[in-house]
């Protein structure tokens, strides 16, 4: 046993086995070392950013300013002047007026409600296209070009209350053109025409005829798809769609509001029809459309000359 002792006192390792022994030993030290240490934290700034101080830091636009957001007036938004001018200067029709009458039962006012409601929504999509189809050319190109500057900004437009059935349509005039279409750009310069005066049952009439030559026959009224009467309902309707204007990050409402107050809008409607259309007085369902359109909103085009500029 002594001998046995003596041999294992006598034990070397290799140098190599020692050098990893070694750098073991220290990794563990070092483990000890740390797990012995107490835990220390980083204390973090705890402060909250508010909303106000975000947007200054941002840039955003907390508050409306004509002059910095001037394009943004470009927009056809009932503004008080243009409703209280109209109001002033213009009575609604009766209700057992002929044109009022007209109105519910020709199936106007169906489709006078659908082009409301679809003008708030497409410019609060935007769709130009939508736009386009429901509006005249020359509207649908202002309306079109103003949205686009709101977007251009940073800003949007957003549609609040959404409302199939308007609570109250009343019109404020009807007119008549014969010889004119609702594209403004079909019918030239109003110097290529000649007037004449009437009126049909209460609403003035214009009849225009070409100004160098009239090759058309009293016949050309029976073809189909010939409708030489153009009749422009302008209506005042109270709803509480409306439209109002977003900051960068939807944090405030620069322009109008998005509350359930019901406000008024004048709008401008207008088709080509036959002359049988206009005696459309019957309380009859399922009457075929007259494929109304916007022609103008609020005043924006100062009630849509019939000719172009």
């Amino acid at each position: 046993m002594l001998s046995r002792a003596i041999q294992l006192s006598k034990f070397t390792l290799k140098p190599a086995l020692q050098t990893n022994l070694c750098h073991a030993a220290q990794v563990s030290l070092m483990r000890r070392q740390f797990s012995a240490m107490p835990a220390v934290q980083q204390e973090q700034n705890t402060e909250v950013e508010t909303g106000d101080a975000r947007n200054a830091r941002l840039g955003v636009d907390v508050q409306f300013d004509k002059q910095k957001h001037a394009y943004v007036l470009t927009f056809p938004w009932n503004f008080p002047e243009i409703i209280d001018q109209y109001e002033a200067n213009i009575s609604p029709l009766a209700d057992n007026n002929y044109w009022s009458v007209f109105v519910r039962n020709s199936g106007a006012e169906y489709d006078f409600n659908n082009l409301f409601r679809e003008f708030h929504q497409y410019c609060a999509l935007p769709d130009a296209e939508g736009i386009e189809k429901i509006c005249e050319a020359k509207l649908a190109t202002a309306v079109n070009q103003s949205v686009q500057r709101i977007h251009f900004h940073g800003l949007d437009v957003e549609m609040a209350n959404l409302t199939v059935h308007q609570p109250k349509i009343q019109v404020l005039k009807c007119e008549i053109a014969h010889g004119l279409a609702v594209d403004r750009a079909s019918n030239g310069q109003e110097s290529d025409w000649t007037k004449s005066s009437s009126s049909i049952m209460g609403a003035p009439c214009d009849y225009y005829t070409p100004a160098q030559s009239d090759d058309r026959h009293v016949l050309d009224n029976l073809q189909v798809g010939n409708k030489p009467y153009c009749i422009a309902v302008t209506a005042l309707i109270e709803s509480p769609m409306k439209l109002f204007v977003q900051n960068q990050n939807y944090s405030k409402i620069l322009f109008g509001s998005d509350d359930q107050e019901c406000v008024k809008n004048v709008v401008r409607f207008e088709a080509n029809v036959y002359w049988t259309d206009l005696l459309k007085v019957l309380p009859v369902n399922n009457k075929p459309s007259l494929k109304w359109k916007i022609t103008d909103f609020n005043n924006l085009m100062n009630e849509n000359a019939h000719f172009q500029m």
